[in-house]
């Protein structure tokens, strides 16, 4: 209770009676003569307090009897404390004083939960810190206690922003939240400009700052300050021990281990450390052996996780773009295998090849025929055959081709060149296309219009394109193609052909690539049967008769069926055939490359994050001293590994994609001779692509899997000290 003076007036004690109350009181003053009633003055007003919930409950702290020893069986013995009792009751501010190498820092990390005592006992807010877990430990480091260290040990590669929100981060909090606290925080030590400015471009000053604010972070009841103001000038060092000095006002716990005496005497009472001993005690709180329970903490989100991964592989951009590259060819090779395999299905099965080459058998005389040719009867009896969808016979002959272009006056007409009428298949019977270099195929089988080869248009006079639209005039010497002591079907009676150039072709589609032309099906059979009427022939219509199987599985059979009646026959699907051995052993030599490029990424990927923790060991150190868990710095390497998998599986399905368009593009183009259809012999769909990341995934995450074990059983205290 506040006491009341000799003159009346109430004694308010600041440092007893809380800002809130203070604000309350009313202001009474001495009563004028001529007033007959007091007046009440409004309380004065107070500004804001900006350090409200900063704080949690203080922590007390009571060591009895610990001893910490260094070394092992190859290790040099240290005794770093020894036989150290001690009581630091809550609200206490108490300063560590020695020269360096007696044990201060040691003492502070067994106070902190970072370390354990080699003898004795440790108590921290009435928990038995030698005797807890480590989940239990960074629990308590992550909600009782918070550290300002000597060399800052901020994440240089981080803002400033998140270094502070680093320790809200560890502990679950949202996004929108952890930002509001961290700005706030920063404007409190007068660095809400630099939030956005990465950790390694702030003077030395700015950095203590920092590390000042990140320590408020998750508001602890109890602050251990190990020689905070050791790297900074008088200035900057003053506003760090007035900051602690307001901060133990207002209820916090606060160690300060210094060697400057100067400083030491900033703090209520004093410890000195002399060879890992504490002696010139002066008298402190007892300490309580519990205190109230703390919630605990929802821990790191994984979405946290995952963006302390990401900014974790981007810090070495050329080492994580090799990495990624040997993951993103594994996919796409292997993404190619399966694609070629279920494309080469699904092409074998197509609609196109349902009337293209590979479905046909091309029928020739025996060797022996007398005729060498085929009659209608022929043809008749071959399309009854079991399995024949269609049949058609090859019209050729031989004669000349006159151009019916007009000539000016008294210029001399080009002569006839000779060359061959040859017939097309009929229409919707084949989807065997020609190579044209210039124009198009006849519309109908009746059309009168022809598709002259290169070297027939040039022997007309005819610079390609130029003979297109053109007309000519044939007329047979031969009902059928002449070859060298044959006369089979002569012409004696003349009769001419009238048809429009409509397209130019290359000479190898003629048959022995003579020159010529190709007509349509019915326009040239109707003036082959003209020819023979006027001429008296009485057969050798067709020099070749094609059938089309009604399916692949048909082919062999009918084959054998043709060869049984005394022809010979040759399928057309040889050359599918063999480009598809060669697919076969593309697939073989594919899979290797794959098998080899993912052994080698998961190499790379285990090597790359092994030297990652190896760079990062100071920055684990720093995490478990803020308060993470061992299994939170596992799933931070573990995502790191995780996004490098995901990055090469984009990239290598991405790959894929692109090679599996250029290689249909190629088979079209191979196949536009056996078909008109277009072939997806790469077929890549969402099941494919789905597959590919998610192997991508697995195979970095489990590659990434010992390093991150690695690095989650690091030490702190030696992690922070690795350099």
């Amino acid at each position: 209770m506040p006491a009341a003076n000799r003159d009346g007036d109430v004694d308010v004690d600041a440092a007893t009676v809380p800002l809130a109350e203070i604000a309350a009181i009313a202001v009474l003053p001495e009563p004028e003569p001529s007033v007959n009633q007091a007046v009440l003055m409004p309380p004065p007003v107070l500004e804001p307090d900006d350090f409200k919930d900063l704080l949690g409950q203080a922590v007390g702290l009571r060591l009895d009897s610990v001893s910490r020893e260094f070394g092992g069986n190859d290790e040099m013995h240290v005794t770093a404390l020894r036989d150290v009792s001690l009581e630091i009751g809550p609200c206490e501010f108490v300063s560590v004083v020695g020269p360096s190498g007696c044990g201060k820092t040691t003492l502070l990390s067994l106070m902190g939960g970072l370390d354990r005592p080699t003898s004795g006992h440790v108590y921290g807010a009435g928990l038995p810190l030698g005797e807890l877990s480590e989940r239990d430990l960074a629990d308590y480091r992550l909600q009782r206690v918070s550290t300002i260290f000597q060399a800052f040990n901020l994440i240089p590669s981080m803002t400033v922003e998140d270094n502070v929100a680093l320790p809200l981060t560890l502990a679950g909090i949202e996004l929108d939240e952890r930002r509001r606290r961290a700005r706030h925080l920063l404007a409190l030590v007068g660095l809400e400009h630099r939030a956005r400015t990465r950790a390694r471009l702030l003077s030395g000053g700015e950095q203590q700052k920092v590390a000042v604010a990140r320590a408020l972070a998750n508001r602890p009841g109890l602050i251990l300050a190990d020689e905070p103001t050791g790297s900074l000038d008088s200035t900057a060092g003053e506003g760090v021990l007035n900051l602690l000095a307001d901060l133990n006002r207002r209820g916090a716990t606060v160690v300060l281990v210094t060697h400057d005496p100067e400083v030491a005497r900033r703090a209520r009472r004093v410890i000195r450390m002399i060879d890992g001993r504490a002696i010139e005690l002066e008298g402190g709180n007892p300490t309580v052996r519990k205190q109230e329970p703390v919630d605990p903490a929802p821990r790191l989100h994984w979405r946290d996780t995952l963006k302390v991964g990401v900014g974790s592989a981007g810090r070495r951009p050329l080492r994580t773009a090799l990495t990624t590259s040997g993951v993103a060819i594994g996919i796409a090779a292997m993404s190619l295998i399966v694609a070629l395999a279920g494309g080469l299905q699904g092409a074998l099965s197509a609609p196109a090849l349902s009337t293209s080459q590979v479905h046909q058998v091309a029928v020739y005389p025996a060797a022996d025929a007398r005729g060498g040719a085929f009659d209608n009867g022929t043809l008749s009896t071959l399309a009854a055959q079991p399995h024949v969808r269609a049949a058609w016979g090859q019209v050729a002959m031989s004669g000349t081709f006159a151009s019916g272009t007009p000539v000016a006056a008294g210029a001399t007409p080009p002569p006839p060149s000779s060359g061959a009428l040859v017939s097309l298949a009929p229409v919707g019977s084949s989807s065997g296309t020609l190579a044209l270099s210039a124009g198009r195929l006849p519309r109908s089988d009746v059309a009168k219009e022809v598709v002259l080869s290169d070297s027939e248009a040039a022997a007309l006079g005819y610079l390609s394109r130029g003979a297109i639209g053109t007309q000519v005039t044939y007329s047979a010497a031969s009902g059928a193609l002449q070859v060298p002591g044959s006369s089979r079907n002569p012409v004696a009676k003349p009769l001419d052909l009238k048809l429009v150039v409509v397209g130019i072709v290359s000479g190898n589609a003629m048959p022995a690539g003579a020159p010529g032309g190709m007509a349509p099906y019915a326009t040239v059979r109707d003036y082959w049967a003209a020819l023979a009427r006027t001429n008296g022939w009485k057969g050798g219509e067709y020099s070749t008769i094609t059938l089309l199987a009604d399916s692949g599985l048909a082919v062999e059979g009918l084959r054998a069926r043709v060869e049984a009646l005394g022809f010979q026959a040759q399928t057309f699907g040889d050359q599918f055939r063999s480009f598809e051995d060669l697919l076969g052993k593309m697939r073989v030599a594919l899979l290797g490359l794959a098998l080899v490029a993912l052994l080698l990424a998961c190499l790379g990927i285990a090597n790359t994050m092994y030297t990652a923790v190896l760079e990062r060991t100071k920055e684990i150190g720093v995490l478990k001293a803020l308060g993470a868990r061992a299994r939170d710095v596992l799933l931070i390497f573990v995502a790191e590994a995780a996004v490098i998998g995901l990055a090469g599986g984009l990239v290598g399905i991405l790959v894929a994609v692109g090679l599996g368009r250029l290689g249909n593009s190629a088979v079209d183009r191979l196949t536009q001779s056996v078909s008109s259809g277009s072939f997806d012999v790469f077929r890549t769909d969402f099941a494919v692509v789905a597959a590919g990341l998610v192997l991508a995934i697995v195979l970095s995450t489990v590659s990434g899997l010992l390093p991150a074990l690695r690095a989650a059983r690091q030490d702190p205290v030696r992690a922070r000290r690795y350099e």
